[in-house]
């Protein structure tokens, strides 16, 4: 049989094929219908706020047309990144963009039914609320930290066989700034220019800048067992911790370990985990026996510390059922309380006039161990587990309370 008679075979075959395809009943139709044109494509005319916003965490109101009233039924691309949208109407979409940093962020809508995007024709510009701050590695061991005026982060590091402060400058170039007989559970920088800190024992520890480990300085005695402690706006320096007291220190005077200090409260059965001062008041972090954990504060009644009685300010435990632990806290400048936890859905948590509700939650992992306000809108925390230690910088949009001690 010759190469012409099989190619002939073929042909025949194959229209056979095609012809009884064509007529099986069974066969399916066409899913293109060529007269279908389509929804009304999406149109964008605004995005609101229109300077840029904060990525993960900003709703941006998309103004247009044609966009549909069903949630599900729209899609909004940041690139090639999904947004969260949280509300829709047909000349709306309220969304939440995804945690993408970056200044040439084109931004696409799709609607169910519709062929063609919608396209914002400018560029939006997605800028970070939370970005990690310094050197720091899971190989750094930090504890706790406090800034001067110069916006410079001084830093409590754990170290082996030195433990040691460094300064982070607002390059977020790094040196050391002193060394240190042993890490600060809470610290703060005087008016004097040292740090003064504590490490849960009834020593409080003062370091200037360049001071060797074997000159750091056990400044005072006191009658607690102390974990933080801040100054007032007369220059007392407060200490509190699991001694269930409240010590006020006057860090002039040079009498010796044990002069100087007073104690200012016995707070019976609760500890001090963080304590704050703001305006008239001592803000302090409690726990007790039971793991109740609250926030309290004390009026200071006059300009040699002493303190008033104890005011409920925060329940922590009722709030969260015990089911995460408070760890730290601060105050903005018109009360507002920022809470540092390990909760997982809840690592920082803001009250405001009685309103409680998650700060950032997208974009801040917890524990939050640690926080100190720099000198305007930015806030400072310490971000510690075993795989992870690092310092973070929170553009919160408010200003922090004045810290009284920083020179």
């Amino acid at each position: 049989m010759n190469s012409k008679y099989i190619k002939l075979q073929n042909h025949i075959l194959f229209l056979i094929i095609l012809v009884f395809s064509c007529d099986d009943p069974d066969y399916p139709e066409d899913i293109w219908n060529e007269d279908d044109t389509g929804g009304l494509s999406p149109v964008v005319t605004s995005v609101e706020p229109a300077d840029g916003a904060f990525a993960g965490i900003d709703t941006l109101t998309i103004t247009g047309q044609s966009f549909s009233d069903t949630e599900e039924e729209n899609i909004v691309y940041f690139n090639n990144l999904l947004g969260n949208i949280v509300d829709a109407t047909p000349n709306r979409i309220l969304v939440i963009p995804p945690n993408l940093v970056s200044d040439s962020v084109k931004i696409k809508v799709a609607v169910q039914g519709a062929f063609l995007f919608g396209e914002y024709n400018a560029q939006y510009i997605l800028t970070a609320a939370v970005m990690d701050y310094g050197p720091f590695d899971q190989f750094t061991d930090i504890y706790s930290l406090d800034l001067d005026r110069e916006e410079n982060v001084i830093v409590s590091m754990e170290g082996s066989p030195n433990a040691e402060f460094w300064k982070v400058d607002t390059n977020q170039d790094s040196t050391v700034w002193s060394g240190s007989l042993s890490k600060g559970s809470g610290m703060k920088l005087g008016p004097d220019g040292s740090v003064y800190f504590v490490n849960y024992q009834r020593y409080l520890y003062k370091d200037e800048e360049g001071t060797p480990k074997e000159n750091t300085e056990i400044f005072k005695r006191v009658n607690g067992n102390s974990t933080d402690l801040d100054f007032d706006a007369s220059g007392n320096l407060y200490l509190s911790g699991t001694g269930s007291k409240i010590d006020v220190v006057d860090i002039n005077d040079d009498g010796g370990m044990t002069s100087g200090i007073t104690e200012a409260k016995d707070l019976g059965d609760l500890d001090t985990k963080c304590l704050r001062v703001f305006g008239d008041f001592v803000y302090i972090l409690t726990t007790n026996a039971a793991a109740d954990e609250a926030i309290y504060r004390l009026p200071i009644l006059d300009i040699a510390g002493t303190l008033g009685d104890l005011e409920l300010v925060f329940d922590w435990s009722a709030y969260t059922n015990k089911e995460s632990s408070a760890l730290c806290f601060t105050l903005g400048e018109n009360g507002e309380l920022l809470i540092g936890s390990d909760s997982e859905s809840q690592p920082l948590t803001l009250v405001n006039n009685d309103v409680v509700s998650a700060f950032y939650p997208t974009v801040l992992t917890p524990p939050i161990n640690y926080m100190a306000w720099g000198n305007s809108q930015y806030l400072y925390i310490i971000n510690r587990t075993e795989e992870t230690n690092r310092v973070q910088r929170i553009d919160t949009r408010m200003n922090g309370a004045p810290y009284y001690g920083r020179p």
